[in-house]
């Protein structure tokens, strides 16, 4: 919270092209060291009740941009007129998958007290809980993005509205039920705010954490556990593993897919759920619930349904009833996404064929290898292990065997690669499962996505090695286009010797690792970079172009920028590079090979 004074107003709000393009060392010693968003002692006073994120898709500590996060810090300083102390969290655009058009969400269960106006908050929501906890979304609200009203009851999980406004929605909770009270401590740190993040962890541990809403005598998520017989989970995991053994699969292999499935941020009690696609969060629930909207030209939507297909209007459109029968939905996967899926993302899944992946007998196993096969990784997935094993003992995968006269009329033909004898799940094992093979820079950029946090550090220690990326990783814009360029067999300096401003002058230069190209000739592959002053640190930014150049417009992959959790991402060149590429120096570059 705020104080109305006018020297706040101006001083508060992140600039929108910091958020958008900064790099961010706090969020290398968040990666690193393992903290929330502050690593102070505040109690958050042992939060009950249903608690969830702001917004959906978060499953790490949220990441904050230069002095969003809560507490005291020099950073909060810089951008607060002089006030180390910042009362809330603020969750930046481009960071945790959140951008303008995000739906924002009641983080807890409560009644909204307050909708009203406050310089230096703008519109703002004040919910007040029975549990004497209160909570303030404000500083991105217009009106007319305000979906609730005063004396509104909502849960854990309903809108509240959407972010719209300068580049952030700040959160704050606090136990003070006087609004005027906690305003007036916007700037002290006396313990009347508590850090938002540890307050929710804190809830989601040991309260609940609801990610559906009841607005409306309409439930999104109100569905039950999938392990309960009878609840609209429980149907949709089932019907899950129904298509996979129509499809000729084993009970274990169906299962092993139902496992992974509920690891991926999965609500089985929303058939046609919508979730950000590589962290862009869900951008509308509308027609039946989830299938998410474009908002804004060339912006890379989200996935929809318990696939996350993309692009998702090749199945179905908005609204269409088919996003709620899950055996379409499979039949789909099947048929258009199964055949290119492995070589598509240079990912080998292993086994080495699915119908070799379809004759599994250990439902972890088979969780395992779908791992491998969809995200290259074989890490994070005793949850998913042990949701597999429910699903093969709940639904009967014991007595299923693999049927091949169904793999062979279907899901066979997908195969990329002939059946083998080994059925481990370790991704690692045997050939790099991470090559694209063939030098294809984009195929190599595309296997990476999800992959790593931002930090500005180099080297490759950091992100694992070459050959076996570490997922959780760390590095930065340049070393992503550096591992890709080097992944894909071209020449580049050793261990990331380079950063934007460097490879620009190469590219102009001796040309060694790049070579500079004109726009007509700029195509999917080709690397873009830009770059303010001597473009370190903060004032450069590069990406891999993934179509023809058509300026601001042109989709890239990029590490950072505006994606998920700071992470591998698809975007476009204007939402990314912001001012860098308006104002700075442009270079398009191709690799130069050995």
């Amino acid at each position: 919270m705020f104080g109305k004074v006018k020297e706040f107003a101006g001083n508060h709000k992140l600039p929108i092209t910091i958020v958008s393009i900064s790099a961010f060392l706090v969020i290398l010693i968040v990666v690193i060291i393992g903290g929330g968003a502050d690593d102070c002692d505040t109690d958050s006073g042992g939060a009950s009740g249903n608690w969830q994120w702001p917004f959906d898709g978060v499953n790490d500590p949220p990441q904050y941009g230069d002095g969003g996060q809560f507490g005291t810090s020099a950073a909060s300083a810089a951008y607060r007129n002089g006030h180390t102390f910042h009362d809330g969290f603020d969750w930046s655009f481009g960071m945790n998958g959140v951008h303008s058009g995000s739906t924002v969400k009641a983080v807890h269960d409560g009644t909204v007290k307050t909708v009203g106006y406050a310089a230096g908050l703008d519109e703002y929501v004040w919910v007040t809980s029975d549990d004497g906890y209160n909570e303030v979304y404000q500083e991105t609200f217009d009106k007319s993005d305000i979906k609730v009203k005063e004396g509104d009851h909502v849960n854990a999980g309903d809108e509240i509205g959407t972010a719209h406004l300068n580049g952030h929605m700040h959160l704050g909770i606090t136990k003070e039920s006087d609004f005027a009270k906690a305003e007036s401590k916007a700037f002290t740190d006396d313990g009347t705010w508590l850090d938002p993040i540890k307050t929710i962890e804190e809830g989601m541990k040991h309260g609940s954490s609801s990610s559906g809403s009841s607005k409306g005598g309409k439930s999104t998520g109100a569905g039950g556990a999938w392990t309960q017989k009878g609840t609209v989970a429980y149907k949709t995991a089932k019907g899950l593993f129904d298509a996979w053994v129509k499809q000729g699969c084993s009970g274990a292999a169906a299962s092993g897919i139902v496992g992974f499935i509920t690891g991926e941020g999965g609500d089985f009690s929303i058939p046609d759920r919508a979730e950000g696609h590589n962290g862009n969060g869900r951008d509308a629930e509308i027609a039946y619930g989830a299938v998410p909207t474009p908002v804004g030209p060339g912006y890379s939507v989200g996935g929809g349904g318990v696939y996350q297909l993309t692009p998702y209007t090749g199945f179905a459109k908005v609204g269409d009833k088919k996003w709620l029968d899950v055996g379409k939905q499979t039949e789909y996967f099947v048929k258009v996404k199964l055949p290119g899926w492995n070589p598509a993302y240079g990912i080998g899944i292993h086994p080495k064929s699915f119908k070799e992946f379809a004759h599994l007998t250990d439902p972890k196993k088979a969780c395992d290898a779908w791992n491998c096969a969809e995200i290259g990784n074989a890490g994070n997935v005793q949850g998913r292990e042990a949701n597999a094993v429910t699903a093969y003992n709940m639904f009967g995968g014991k007595n299923i065997k693999a049927n091949d006269a169904a793999l062979d009329a279907g899901v066979a033909a997908s195969s990329t690669g002939a059946a083998g004898s080994d059925s481990s799940s370790d991704c690692t094992d045997g050939s790099d499962s991470m090559s694209a093979g063939n030098g294809d820079i984009l195929a190599t950029a595309k296997s990476l996505l999800g992959y790593f946090h931002y930090g500005q550090v180099h080297g490759e220690s950091n992100i694992g090695s070459v050959d076996h990326p570490n997922k959780d990783g760390v590095t930065d814009c340049s070393g992503f286009v550096w591992l890709v360029l080097t992944k894909a067999g071209y020449n580049t300096p050793d261990n990331m010797g380079w950063f934007t401003g460097s490879m620009a002058a190469d590219a102009t230069g001796p040309q060694k690792y790049l070579k500079k190209i004109d726009e007509k000739d700029a195509k999917a592959g080709d690397i873009l970079i830009c770059n303010q002053g001597g473009g370190s640190g903060n004032n450069g930014h590069t990406a891999i172009l993934e179509e023809k150049w058509k300026g601001g417009d042109t989709k890239i992959i990029q590490e950072g920028g505006t994606g998920g959790s700071g992470g591998v991402n698809e975007s476009t060149v204007s939402q990314s590079f912001g001012d860098l590429f308006t104002n700075g120096q442009v270079t398009l570059a191709r690799a130069v090979k050995k």
